[in-house]
């Protein structure tokens, strides 16, 4: 798996490969170090975690399968939602292979697969993926914290539902978050100030 870190306009992007497979989460930024990692390898498709054009900006650089929930399409063109705006989004919808995944779909990769998981409450179609005890969570679920629920198709209900599902699994499972520093499903569970909460209010 690699990283390629955050700036201050672009969220984190990760190349995971298995054998001579690939799959790119959320390529945003940097496109010249990530076509120097795929090298000779088949990038299978672009996993995307939600339609914010911080985590999309190279979708249209690429000639594979882009993954993502129905819910959030529409949210690739409207601009006035996505962040681009006053800007244009710089990729062509006709030019692009859309695949939608929902809740518990499972996508080939090689010998594995990758997991979906819908977690709704950044964006309507929020989701994460699981592969190989890493949880890719873009802007669901940070380093004790998750992500903002203001915006559009956010809301707070659904977050928290999101939050609750992703802390019960299994705790050695390492977050690799859209933002910010990678952490661990135990950590978030003994330290979160959200989910410490919402579990809380889940007690009868």
């Amino acid at each position: 798996m690699q990283q390629f870190k955050e700036t201050k306009e672009y969220a984190h992007s990760y190349l995971i490969c298995r054998f001579d497979v690939c799959f790119l989460i959320d390529p945003s930024h940097d496109l010249t170090a990530i076509k120097e990692a795929l090298a000779n390898r088949t990038l299978a498709g672009v996993l995307l975690t939600h339609a914010h054009s911080d985590h999309i900006d190279l979708i249209g650089e690429f000639d594979c399968p882009i993954y993502l929930h129905l819910d959030d399409a529409h949210l690739l063109f409207e601009d006035q939602y996505n962040g681009y705006a006053p800007k244009v989004h710089p990729y062509k919808r006709k030019l692009l292979n859309l695949q939608y995944v929902t809740h518990g779909m499972k996508i080939p990769m090689a010998d594995q697969v990758i997991e979906v998981l819908h977690t709704p409450g950044h964006t309507k179609g929020s989701v994460c993926y699981l592969y190989d005890g890493k949880l890719f969570s873009g802007d669901t679920l940070f380093k004790d914290s998750v992500g903002r629920h203001d915006l559009y198709s956010g809301n707070l209900p659904d977050l928290r539902k999101s939050i609750l599902m992703l802390c019960q699994l299994p705790a050695n499972i390492k977050v690799y978050p859209g933002h910010d520093e990678v952490t661990t499903i135990r950590s978030e569970q003994k330290n979160n100030p959200f989910y410490v909460k919402w579990s809380k209010q889940t007690v009868k």
